[in-house]
């Protein structure tokens, strides 16, 4: 994570590194953050980057409330302590609440001592103002457009100022996706969908939370690119129903597949989860059923 920042176009900027920052500043020298990182690092990062340009915050926009989102909200409320956090209506609560990240990943048990970790629950955010994952969004005297990205998360937003477009983890670059290989997700029919919705948005340019800065000249090909590694992760789910077994079993069918090792529960529980949403999708067309057997929850075609 660098704490330069580097302008787009108009008064949109943003901060680089392995989560991209987004950063709107206003004619009255105030600063917008959109998403603040995995922790108090980054959020030490864009404290130095608002102060090298004379800028203060203002606000925090979280376009989701996974924790590599949120993480430096505390830090930058702490050293900003008039700033307000604003998050979409559907969000706001895993944000005040980031203990039920890590829970809804264990079943909604407790969870075990390796999921309560920065990658997974970051300190809680009070206060948080909702807003519409549709129309407007007015902060500070900028109007920004909020558009409904949801299905990576359950109410994920990007947001649109100046020709420039936040896609949040709506759309990732291409380097995110061979790492990962299956793209996490909530709901894959909305995963698509937002894909779709991104296709028609006017934008010059298209910030994923993770990867490169996209002309829209080349957004086409990015779309395709992740629409495509959504369609294979459910491809190989299906051929991994081919023999009936639990969960577990055909999680590590696409693991062997994909030719990945995880070696931390963090990275198995999250990948598990994306299985879990492509045998969700595959029921809902018809594709992929679960029976009650005496061995549990077995999965088939």
């Amino acid at each position: 994570m660098t704490s330069e920042l580097q302008h787009i176009q108009g008064r949109v900027f943003f901060i680089a590194g392995s989560n991209n920052l987004g950063v709107i500043a206003t004619d009255s020298r105030e600063a917008l953050v959109i998403d603040t990182g995995i922790d108090k690092d980054t959020g030490r990062a864009i404290r130095k980057a608002l102060d090298a340009q004379g800028l203060r915050l203002r606000a925090i926009i979280n376009t989701h409330h996974h924790a590599d989102h949120i993480g430096g909200n505390e830090y930058l409320l702490n050293a900003y302590p008039d700033a307000e956090v604003f998050a979409p209506r559907d969000e706001a609560a895993l944000i005040e609440q980031p203990e039920l990240e890590p829970i809804y990943l264990s079943l909604g048990a407790a969870p075990v001592a390796e999921l309560r970790t920065k990658w997974l629950m970051a300190k809680p955010t009070a206060h948080v103002r909702r807003f519409e994952p549709a129309g407007t969004l007015d902060v500070a005297g900028v109007s920004l457009d909020v558009i409904p990205l949801e299905g990576h998360s359950i109410g994920q937003v990007g947001l649109a100022l100046d020709g420039v477009c936040f896609a949040a983890d709506s759309l990732f670059g291409g380097a995110t996706l061979e790492r990962h290989g299956v793209p996490f997700a909530h709901h894959i029919g909305q995963q698509l969908a937002s894909l779709a919705r991104l296709s028609d948005r006017p934008e010059d340019f298209f910030l994923p939370g993770h990867g490169g800065l996209t002309a829209r000249a080349d957004l086409a090909a990015l779309i395709q690119q992740n629409r495509a590694a959504v369609e294979r992760a459910t491809s190989y789910v299906r051929m991994a129903l081919r023999d009936p077994a639990p969960i577990n079993m055909i999680a590590s069918r696409v693991q062997r597949a994909y030719d990945k090792i995880f070696t931390t529960m963090p990275q198995y529980m999250i990948f598990l989860s994306a299985i879990s949403a492509h045998l969700a999708h595959l029921a809902e067309q018809g594709a992929a059923h679960v029976v009650i057997t005496g061995e549990g929850a077995i999965w088939g075609i």
